[in-house]
């Protein structure tokens, strides 16, 4: 505690300066006001601040920059800092039980944020209350003028009164204490707005010389530091009412305070302080979930107030609020300026690059695999790649250069296509009027006038930017937005309320002439700010294997990257897909193959994303790519007649198993119990309903069985989610289930018949000699083009079927069974001490069923037809009969009872999609920690692993990697202890 006989001064001299007993009130307080300021010398607590800032960024642009990671000190100081803590317990149960509702678990950050958030206070308290606060003007620290201290209509000139400030060095006092914490407050200003801005230059940590960072992984750091500004003036507040409570004037004995209030920039500084306290409540994580519009728009109008009454508070540091000020100003202005670009206001599209043959040389491995490309000086563009399915080519979309996003309807430019999907989500499709180019992962500010006219919401991207395909359909963005409250729950209305009236676009957008109107979802006027995101500094193709963990719609995160890392894959160019130079056959490009996991809630979900990921998996075949799509909500009743075990002894029965599916055997009860497929079930955790869930830290075995399932909505579904359904998806549920195990049993007839197993394929290098047969096929069922043609049928039960038929370049791609494993077990010791000598991620030799005819496939649902006609008539799951599936979904209306109800629209080719990936999904929860083990330990090199989804899944995904990041590997030089996330878990 601070007080004038206690403190002590350097010179031996009184802390608190003396000024003459003038009779005018305000002429008196002026003096004492202008005594007790803070000398300039003082200030040189605010410029380290920034010299730490500085240091930190340059450390942090020199890793970026020269691509270091920092060998095995930095692998360790990964597997502690990218952890997070997942609390589950009784209290958390208890309000589920009171609310009704799901609660979500607590979930710390990650430990180095919270490392930060513990570093940053500390950081700013030391140089707060560190050393002496009042620093003699005559030390001569910086050669500056003596403050020029504004007079504002106070009738005396400030700077008469300069002459009573003390002239030597103050160690303590309430009024030293309180000038200096004002001052660091002050300083801090800028730093919080930097955080903030998303659009360099002015953003300066996402500047691609500088640290690439943009505001997805420095929001935390803006809300934590607008916080702490807070809290330090708070202190300020403090520390100068105690001394004006202290203090009185002699001539009538009064307090300080009671004068104070006739003086201007006192009033100002408590404006300042109540404008800055509100700003603090409404951005709170409440207002900011339940009421974003009011948190946006408060923004906007109380961060200029604040910084223009902080200013005028203190003028001799109000550059400080001026430079943020500008900054912030100059940040919008730039930003609405290309936002006027990008939407078409002014300014003309620019056009796509010259599609040229890339003369990158490439590495000695890859010329060793191609050795004709380099020995001819013409070739076609884009290259060969030996992972590119030989079929691709015969598919309708089999171009490297068409669309990468597989979309089926082009929407005019400023216009985007919206579509209502199942799981309460709408996709919209947009393509820009004026020239934009992101990289995969990113994402955009979206505002559609006819929902919200000023309001935007930021959304990741599901698609990649190709500046070389050739229509502007290859750069259209592809947005999946899952129905919650607020402004999603206002689109999907909105879209469902258009659907219902037949009304295919707003009468007031005008569409361009000759427009062509989509056969299914609407046409909307959207408007698009960015690209934003961190996800532009990833290097994926420096890590010999990319694994995308995603759940829910965080699919949209993974589904880009998963695009543009096949497409380098197959040869293309990754400087014209939005990312990085360098694709097959490019030095320094070191992939070798993808896997890709996606949990979701239900088997139709995959209708969000199928004609993407079946695209991908016609153009990669595994082991190039292995997509495995788990469903969460899957609770089948325990059968009363137990089917007898499988016939362990005859290994054709059995399907390729990995090493993270062999955990224990599973009973005939069990495989009962989940509807089991057969041996392929194993990616699943049969534990999932009585076991951990893998990003806990404590024990949860007090929960009710009963009560578990809440849990794994955590897994899928971020917070808010809606769990609605549109009519039709029951059945599309049940249909998508029973085609994807009809796919699977074929696939495991095939086997048994040609007698193939797991080990029949080992991995192997590719030779020169086997060149001409680089390409992948497997036991799974494919269609050739002379097939029969069959029909895909959704049953009515109170009117005739309706059939679709369908042609065969929708079908699965064939994929080859999974790399065989290099450990039979996995525990936590068993780490192999080297590199594999052979590595399953290079193509394996072509199979023998390339030469062989398929079985027949007339009794599959998914069929074909004799041409390649693509079929665009829309298909609706269910007829208008089938009154029972609207029961559960009339609060979805947007309508009365008596108006048409949307229904579920598939057209027909997203259904023939839908159809070919099925045979990747499958019920339960997947091993996550296992399948990483498994990528780890068969990579050829360093892991990069895309993640995003929930907080309890993040948790879950880091937990894993933390484990397989082994510093002793990279110490012996084996780059597989390397792993590097790469994540989207932000919030605004």
């Amino acid at each position: 505690m601070f007080s004038t006989h206690a403190a002590r001064t350097t010179s031996a001299l009184t802390p608190d300066p003396s000024i003459p007993a003038y009779t005018d009130d305000l002429e008196w307080v002026t003096a004492y006001l202008v005594a007790h300021m803070m000398s300039d010398n003082s200030k040189v607590y605010t410029y380290l601040l920034w010299i730490c800032v500085a240091f930190v960024l340059l450390v942090f642009t020199l890793f970026h920059l020269s691509g270091n990671r920092g060998g095995f000190v930095a692998a360790a100081w990964s597997k502690w800092a990218l952890r997070r803590r997942t609390w589950r317990g009784a209290s958390v149960l208890e309000r589920a039980r009171r609310t009704g509702k799901n609660i979500q678990p607590v979930i710390l950050p990650p430990n180095s944020q919270i490392l930060c958030l513990v570093a940053l206070p500390i950081i700013a308290f030391l140089l707060a209350f560190v050393g002496p606060d009042y620093l003699s003007p005559k030390l001569h620290l910086f050669d500056l003028d003596s403050p020029n201290l504004a007079t504002r209509a106070t009738g005396y000139d400030a700077s008469l009164f300069y002459q009573y400030q003390p002239q030597y060095t103050i160690n303590k006092a309430w009024w030293t204490s309180g000038g200096r914490t004002g001052l660091i407050a002050f300083a801090f200003l800028p730093l919080c707005v930097l955080f903030a801005l998303k659009a360099p230059p002015f953003a300066i940590f996402a500047i691609s010389f500088t640290t690439q960072v943009y505001f997805d992984k420095l929001a935390w750091l803006h809300r934590w530091s607008g916080r702490l500004i807070w809290l330090i003036t708070l202190l300020h507040v403090l520390l100068w009412s105690a001394q004006l409570l202290r203090d009185h004037r002699p001539s009538t004995g009064k307090i300080g305070y009671t004068y104070a209030w006739q003086y201007e920039k006192f009033i100002y500084g408590w404006l300042a302080f109540g404008l800055l306290t509100l700003l603090i409540f409404v951005s709170s994580r409440f207002i900011r979930k339940a009421h974003y519009e009011i948190f946006y728009i408060s923004h906007i109008v109380l961060v200029p107030l604040t910084l223009v009454m902080s200013a005028l508070h203190h003028p001799p540091v109000g550059f400080w609020c001026y430079l943020t000020l500008g900054i912030w100003a100059a940040e919008r202005v730039w930003r609405g300026t290309w936002w006027l670009q990008m939407n078409g206001f002014f300014g003309k599209e620019n056009t796509a690059p010259v599609v040229s043959q890339s003369t990158v040389p490439a590495d000695p491995e890859t010329q060793a695999l191609r050795p004709w490309r380099y020995s001819t000086s013409s070739s076609i563009y884009p290259p060969s790649s030996p992972y590119l399915d030989s079929r691709f080519s015969t598919y309708a979309d089999g171009n490297l250069l068409a669309p990468a996003s597989a979309i089926g309807y082009s929407p005019p430019p400023g216009f985007a296509h919206a579509e209502l999907l199942s799981g309460a989500t709408v996709r919209l499709t947009y393509i820009t009027p004026g020239f934009l180019s992101w990289a995969p992962g990113q994402h955009f500010l979206i505002n559609v006038p006819s929902v919200s006219r000023f309001l935007t919401h930021p959304f990741t991207t599901a698609s990649i930017c190709d500046e070389q395909a050739a229509s502007v359909a290859g750069r259209a963005i592809v947005f999946l937005v899952r129905c919650r409250n607020g402004w999603t729950r206002d689109l999907w209305n909105h879209v469902a309320n258009m659907v219902s009236h037949n009304q295919q676009h707003i009468q007031g957008e005008k569409l361009p002439n000759s427009t062509t109107m989509p056969s299914t979802g609407v046409l909307l006027k959207m408007y698009v700010d960015g690209p934003f995101g961190s996800a532009v500094r990833a290097r994926w193709g420096e890590h010999s294997t990319v694994v995308i963990f995603v759940a829910g719609s965080g699919v949209s995160f993974g589904l880009s990257i998963l695009e543009y890392v096949c497409l380098c894959l197959a040869g293309r160019d990754g400087r014209y897909l939005g990312g990085r130079p360098g694709g097959w056959a490019s030095k320094g490009f070191n992939t070798r193959r993808v896997k890709f996991v996606w949990m979701i809630r239900e088997f139709a979900h995959i209708q969000w994303c199928a004609s993407i990921l079946r695209r991908c998996m016609a153009m990669i075949p595994s082991p190039g790519l292995d997509v495995d799509i788990f469903v969460t909500n899957f609770k089948p009743l325990l059968a009363k007649n137990v089917p007898p075990p499988p016939n362990d002894s005859d290994p054709g029965l059995l399907a390729p198993n990995p090493t993270y599916a062999r955990s224990k055997r599973i009973s005939s009860e069990e495989l009962t119990l989940y509807d089991s497929d057969g041996a392929d079930d194993n990616f699943v955790d049969f534990n999932y309903y009585t076991d951990a869930f893998g990003d806990e830290e404590n024990d949860i075995s007090s929960i009710p069985l009963s009560e578990r399932e809440d849990y794994t909505l955590n897994l899928t579904n971020f917070e808010g989610d809606n769990d609605d359904s549109l009519p039709g998806e029951r059945q599309l549920n049940r249909k998508v289930q029973k085609q994807g195990k009809k796919l699977r049993a074929k696939s495991r007839k095939l086997s048994q018949i040609l007698n193939l197993t797991q080990d029949e394929y080992p991995p192997r290098l590719i030779g020169p000699g086997s060149l001409n047969s680089s390409r992948s096929s497997s036991p799974l069922p494919f269609i050739p083009e002379d097939a029969s043609t069959s029909t895909l049928t959704f049953p009515d039960r109170s009117s005739p079927a309706f059939h679709l038929s369908h042609d065969s370049r929708a079908t699965a791609p064939p994929a080859s069974p999974r790399s065989r494993p290099l450990s039979s077990s996995y525990s936590s010791s068993s780490r192999p001490n080297s590199p594999p000598l052979q590595s399953a991620h290079a193509p394996i030799k072509s199979s023998p069923l390339v030469n062989l005819r398929p079985l027949n496939t007339s009794d599959l649902d998914v069929g074909v037809s004799a041409g390649s006609i693509r079929h665009s008539q829309p298909f609706s799951a269910i007829s208008g009969a089938m009154s029972d599936m609207y029961s559960d979904d009339t609060h979805l209306s947007p309508s009365s009872q008596h108006q048409a109800r949307p229904r579920l629209i598939v057209e027909g080719q997203e259904m023939r999609d839908v159809s070919a990936v099925s045979v990747k999904v499958r019920p339960g929860k997947p091993r996550l920690d296992r399948i990483l083990h498994e990528e780890v330990e068969t990579a050829r090199g360093s892991v990069v692993v895309a993640c995003c989804g929930p907080s309890s899944f993040n948790a879950m995904v880091r937990k894993a990697i933390a484990f397989e990041i082994s510093p002793a590997r990279i110490r012996r030089g084996d780059r597989r202890g390397h792993i590097e996330l790469v994540s989207e878990e932000f919030e605004f």
